[in-house]
């Protein structure tokens, strides 16, 4: 994931979390199962996502990201709010040389998830008490409207995503036999202007020519909202929370 949040992606992600209560959710589920963890291991934390709250919420937390422009926004948030507790660590997860933590979590990161028995080995391996693995959990669920836009500029549907039960069942053929918690949440994403919505999709699905300009604009001119001097897109999700308690023999 290192080469693909460039700064331009990064600065995009980091204003969608003004404007969701995935945070919000995800801790309902979190803080309660984990109230006797003091140090928490977030695997791809991006720019602070979860380890900027669970840090307010007292909580010590290694932020690991291989990303070098999330873990700059990271770390310029952390000056801003004067936070302590979050110790930002730009390496990849393979290569970082890290210490156990009492819980670890992994929160919509598909890609450290491509090799799953692998992976959450590692993440046991790291945590004395929890693990906590977020993912997708519907293979038919949109994403940034590519079941519309799809079809529109390239004449193919956009197909399956994937979704947490690949990772359960690996789970279950390890011997884990996780909980496992939905969550719904809002993840929407702002823009100033519809040129720089055009610009979000394009960088996003790969286009670099124009062809597909005015298709793309007068799409998004009749789908997104605008609300308090800004255009969003309104996009709702479903994750599986899957956690478990390590055996404490």
């Amino acid at each position: 994931m290192q080469g693909f949040w460039n700064r331009l992606k990064a600065n995009w992600y980091r204003q969608g979390l003004d404007h969701t209560d995935f945070p919000e959710k995800a801790l309902s589920v979190i803080l309660p199962r984990a109230a006797d963890a003091r140090t928490f291991l977030d695997v791809g934390a991006g720019c602070g996502t979860l380890a900027i709250p669970l840090a307010r919420a007292g909580k010590k937390v290694t932020a690991l990201d291989s990303s070098a422009a999330m873990i700059d926004i990271l770390r310029e948030d952390i000056a801003k709010e004067g936070l302590k507790g979050v110790s930002p660590l730009l390496a990849k997860w393979e290569e970082a040389g890290l210490k156990p933590h009492d819980a670890v979590i992994c929160a919509n990161v598909p890609a450290l998830l491509g090799e799953p028995e692998k992976a959450i080995g590692r993440m046991a391996a790291l945590a004395r008490k929890y693990v906590f693995i977020i993912e997708n959990a519907d293979p038919k669920a949109d994403k940034f409207y590519y079941r519309e836009l799809y079809p529109l500029l390239f004449n193919r549907p956009f197909g399956e995503r994937s979704d947490y039960f690949k990772t359960y069942s690996a789970l279950h053929s390890m011997g884990v036999f996780a909980n496992v918690e939905i969550i719904d949440y809002d993840f929407d994403q702002p823009f100033g202007n519809i040129e720089e919505a055009v610009e979000f999709w394009k960088e996003y699905i790969g286009i670099v020519t124009e062809e597909h300009d005015r298709k793309l604009k007068d799409f998004l001119e009749k789908k997104l909202v605008r609300k308090k001097g800004v255009l969003l897109a309104k996009f709702h999700k479903t994750s599986a929370v899957m956690w478990w308690r390590k055996s404490k023999d």
